[in-house]
């Protein structure tokens, strides 16, 4: 069992370990379960990702499942993705605050919880979607995370190239694309009242990550 293995190490020695603990691992073909609260690193170093709420497992799967459907709304925003918003699906459409929003085919119906990743963020001219102004934009590397305010609603993050990013305070509109929208369970009633899911949420709950040879 490792418990936080690569926390205190700078980012170019621990990227340079994930790829030699992965390897080791396999060579010893054993199975290791690593504590941590880094997603990044949960998701370089495991076969399998458990993540944990208030001592219970939210959602269980490859770090590919997970990433790409989380299945709730505590397990997206934990992942980091803050575009959530309440939803009636009907067809492969959702009424939102953000307008008509396309969903994946045989997503579940009815009231529930919509996310729309930072990718299926689509910036477009003006006119052609829902207004939006540019309120910041952070440089991450391959991308650049844009944060943009609609006219009505909770603030959008889009992601695009450095060469597409807009100025802040341009005007723009967002159109929304149906590969990067999840049909979310809602948050269970009671989630607010559990300290070890408010804690989790507002800092970051345990992923228990499953490496097997």
């Amino acid at each position: 069992m490792l418990d936080e293995p690569l926390g205190q190490l700078d980012r170019g020695l621990r990227e340079r370990l994930v790829v030699e603990l992965r390897q080791l691992f396999g060579r010893l073909g054993t199975t290791v379960l690593a504590v941590t609260h880094d997603q990044g690193e949960a998701f370089a170093l495991a076969d399998r990702v458990v993540v944990m709420q208030g001592g219970r497992i939210a959602q269980a799967g490859t770090p590919l499942e997970v990433w790409q459907r989380p299945a709730s709304e505590f397990v997206a925003r934990f992942l980091g993705f803050d575009n959530v918003v309440a939803a009636t699906v009907s067809g492969e459409a959702a009424d939102t605050v953000w307008g008509k929003i396309p969903v994946p085919a045989g997503s579940a119906q009815g009231e529930s919880r919509l996310l729309v990743r930072p990718a299926g963020v689509r910036m477009v001219p003006a006119a052609d979607g829902l207004p939006c102004t540019v309120t910041a934009r952070t440089f991450r590397g391959s991308h650049v995370a844009v944060l943009l305010r609609p006219v009505g609603g909770p603030q959008l993050e889009a992601e695009c190239t450095l060469r597409d990013a807009p100025e802040e305070g341009a005007q723009v509109g967002v159109a929304f694309a149906a590969e990067d929208v999840v049909v979310l369970e809602p948050l269970a009633p009671d989630s607010s009242d559990d300290d070890d899911s408010r804690s989790a949420g507002d800092h970051g709950g345990p992923l228990k990550t499953d490496r097997r040879a």
